[in-house]
């Protein structure tokens, strides 16, 4: 197969993980990256076995025979990297979040459909084959109506300081949040009709831990925890009116457990021989809305991929935790009546 070439933005922890499965994946290579510091990704590029690296990103969008962009790098730029990319004619794959707010977000879509470029998030989640079996056989009803779902996530990230700055983004909501959020969306078949969500936020002005709960009409519901000061079982357990469904973890699932109304198990699901890490799924379909000159892909529609930010952002605002960044609305001032709970929405 021939490999198609992608350029990496970003030299850190995630751009390394991708670095690994392009090359171990075939039809792909990991052929370039891209940083702003040119000593640290000529490092990167040595310890991937990557061809080209480059000081600065507009350097490797120069270069003809990078096929697409994989972004890397923090929350805050996303959209501005990808639009560079976008001008420069360069399929462009964002790793979640594509950006800190529905707006921005939007306005991304919109700007790639207008060049007719593809853009899309790296939400691995929506490939994963075992989830979206999962989603398959509930449409089934295998477990009879769904009634509720309860879903956490959670890591010791304490250490990570990007996840402490409002403007770099940070958060446990937005950078792992998406996560459980991303698949209750899946489950119910999109957002809820209300929700009540409890922060702590730490003294930096981000959000540190969360629990959110969902309502559905018919008296459906989804609760989630999220944290990043805490390591959670990253489980994921779906209740209907015939038995039960349980994921190992919401994060990227590797086995799922089918129950009866009876408490026993029926069965269990699990990823496929060949399956590799996960990422691969994203990147196969990636490269096809690509090459096919899609704007989205079958998995992560536009629509989809907004209503996720909407729903995030609607959470932040209410907890008055607006990122110091352009299309985001005044922090609001500390007034007693603003810390009022009942008041909030006011």
């Amino acid at each position: 197969m021939i490999e198609y070439n992608i350029g990496i933005m970003g030299a850190g922890y995630i751009a390394g993980v991708i670095a690994k499965v392009l090359k171990d994946m075939n039809g792909f290579c990991p052929y370039a990256i891209a940083a702003r510091d040119e000593e640290k990704a000529k490092k990167f590029a040595e310890e991937y076995e990557i061809e080209k690296a480059y000081g600065s990103y507009e350097a490797m969008l120069e270069d003809p025979d990078v096929e697409m962009v994989y972004i890397a790098t923090v929350n805050s730029n996303h959209v501005e990297l990808a639009k560079k990319c976008i001008d420069a004619g360069k399929p462009v794959f964002v790793e979640k979040p594509i950006s800190y707010n529905a707006k921005t977000a939007a306005d991304l879509m919109k700007y790639a459909t207008d060049k007719g470029i593809f853009c899309g998030e790296a939400m691995w989640l929506r490939y994963n084959p075992l989830m979206n079996l999962v989603v398959d056989n509930l449409k089934k009803n295998i477990i009879g109506d769904i009634r509720s779902i309860t879903a956490n996530i959670g890591y010791n990230l304490g250490g990570r300081e990007r996840l402490l700055k409002p403007e770099l983004a940070g958060g446990a909501l937005l950078d792992i949040g998406v996560y459980p959020i991303t698949a209750v969306f899946m489950i119910m078949g999109g957002g809820p009709v209300n929700v009540v969500a409890e922060p702590i936020i730490t003294t930096t002005g981000v959000d540190a831990y969360s629990s959110i709960y969902m309502r559905y009409p018919q008296g459906r519901s989804a609760y989630v925890t999220v944290s990043m000061t805490t390591s959670l079982d990253k489980r994921c357990i779906i209740y209907g009116t015939h038995g039960r469904i349980e994921i190992d973890n919401v994060n990227n699932p590797s086995l799922v457990t089918i129950y009866g109304s009876d408490g026993k198990s029926r069965g269990e699901l699990k990823p496929a021989d060949d399956a590799k890490t996960g990422y691969e799924y994203e990147f196969k379909a990636a490269r096809k809305a690509a090459i096919a000159g899609n704007k989205e892909t079958a998995e992560a529609s536009i629509k989809d991929t907004i209503e996720i930010y909407r729903f995030i952002d609607a959470i932040r605002y209410t907890w008055n935790l607006p990122f110091p960044l352009p299309e985001e609305p005044e922090k609001k001032p500390m007034t007693v009546e603003n810390l009022d709970p009942n008041k909030r929405n006011a």
